[in-house]
């Protein structure tokens, strides 16, 4: 670690676990038939705890999946989830809103011609956009990447697809961008019931965790808890799969440290390790 960094701005989330690469193929880490029982569980548990968190609502319940900054699982967490919820039984329908480096097509390996951006864009019929996949989720990719993401996430043609979407599905869940990285997760936040957050053990920092806090809470977005990814099992538990744990909102103060990943210089975390 360089002597002129600050030690106490690289503490980051952990628990003394391993940390693992990411993988570059993407649909290795989507749930199906061969996936751990351990891993698809914890999806489940992460369903459940969001059914909870969310008893208390009328209707159609919106959901937005973020992450403080990139490189955190936020989309794999977005999907696997949504896939858990589709085997329960629920109608859900799954949106990838990062019209600005979007991922869910190439993890479920859809096609991507026209999708979300189009249809704000006024190009495109939101059912015409609507994907069926064989787990019975239904998807809306993102589409092609268009010049001004911002403005349509929160246009008014965003506001009557959540609408009519909340007509027909059980469930809506977005994945949105990184909340530090530009405002649209912020922006979104006053069309839906709730946020929850991903956290990547051993990679998100107590400042990023914070500012992204704030950002929300400044919108009085609902923070409806926290998913903990990338978590490697003790030895002999799990074998050498990943665990995936919830947390409720009312511990969020207290759990996390610094993300040193990327900074306002946009400099980018390479293999500091973490504080002992």
């Amino acid at each position: 670690m360089p002597n002129n960094v600050n030690t106490e701005e690289k503490k980051v989330v952990s628990r003394g676990g391993a940390k693992n690469v990411g993988m570059r193929d993407y649909t290795k880490v989507i749930l199906n038939d061969n996936t751990d029982f351990s891993i698809v569980e914890a999806y489940k548990s992460t369903r459940t705890n969001l059914e909870y968190a969310l008893a208390a609502e009328e209707g159609c319940k919106k959901i937005i999946f973020t992450s403080a900054m990139p490189s955190e699982g936020k989309t794999t967490s977005c999907i696997n989830t949504a896939i858990t919820f589709a085997l329960a039984g629920a109608k859900i329908v799954l949106i990838d809103a990062d019209l600005r480096k979007p991922k869910v097509h190439m993890c479920l390996e859809l096609e991507n011609t026209t999708g979300f951006s189009n249809y704000l864009a006024g190009f495109a019929e939101l059912d015409d956009v609507i994907q069926h996949c064989k787990n019975g989720l239904d998807v809306i990719t993102s589409g092609q990447i268009p010049p001004n993401p911002s403005e349509l996430l929160v246009s008014p043609r965003m506001e009557k697809a959540l609408l009519k979407l909340a007509e027909k599905y059980d469930y809506v869940i977005i994945d949105a961008p990184p909340v530090n990285i530009v405002s649209d997760a912020v922006s979104m936040s006053k069309f839906v019931t709730g946020v929850a957050v991903v956290v990547k053990e051993d990679f998100t920092t107590h400042d990023a965790l914070k500012k992204a806090l704030s950002n929300l809470e400044f919108a009085n977005a609902k923070i409806l808890g926290f998913i903990l990814n990338d978590v490697m099992a003790p030895r002999g538990y799990y074998s050498k799969y990943y665990k995936y744990r919830y947390r409720y909102n009312y511990n969020y103060r207290y759990k996390y440290s610094n993300y040193d990943g990327y900074d306002t210089a946009g400099q980018t975390k390479k293999d500091e390790k973490k504080d002992k």
